[in-house]
């Protein structure tokens, strides 16, 4: 492989990633969004439940709806994880500024610009394999640099579960 090839695939990795943490950040964003939203229509189903005498079964499953949706995303830390991808992105956003913006493609930069990109993924959780995929299929569309013997086959209901965990990751293919 040469050396324009070799940076052309570093900087199709790249490109993906940013896609991958920019869905990650908007996953957390929405699921935070959503809890939030429920937790204050079910305070008020409390609120409400407590001031009628009669409501007190809507107060106690309400109560027991925001206490268990607040635990949920305290544990998942989403905002926490929305912040890290956020980061994540914008990390990677700069290390493709780096190789495009560079006037020398030469081993010496490819090594360089290797090691950035290995840098940024230590700090990565784990992968989720499917979403990966996605964003992989996406950005070959978006450039329009290969065909479709190039994208990943990926079923229905992975799709739907992308964003969340991942299933069957071992029976995509590409092609």
């Amino acid at each position: 492989m040469d050396i324009e090839e070799n940076i052309h695939k570093l900087l199709f990795d790249v490109r993906r990633s940013i896609r991958y943490h920019i869905r990650r950040r908007s996953f957390y964003d929405r699921f935070n969004l959503i809890v939030n939203a429920i937790s204050v229509v079910m305070g008020s189903a409390t609120v409400y439940g407590i001031l009628k005498a009669q409501s007190q079964d809507i107060a106690l499953t309400a109560a027991a709806a925001v206490t268990i949706l607040s635990s949920i995303n305290l544990v998942v830390g989403s905002v926490r994880q929305a912040r890290l991808h956020n980061d994540l992105a914008k990390r990677f956003i700069v290390l493709e500024k780096k190789i495009t913006t560079s006037t020398t493609k030469d081993t010496e930069k490819l090594a360089e610009w290797t090691s950035e990109r290995l840098d940024i993924e230590t700090e990565e959780p784990p992968v989720l394999h499917v979403l990966n995929c996605i964003c992989h299929n996406e950005l070959i569309r978006a450039t329009g640099g290969y065909g479709s013997e190039h994208l990943a086959k990926i079923a229905w209901y992975q799709r739907l579960f992308a964003s969340i965990i991942d299933i069957n990751e071992h029976s995509i293919k590409i092609g």
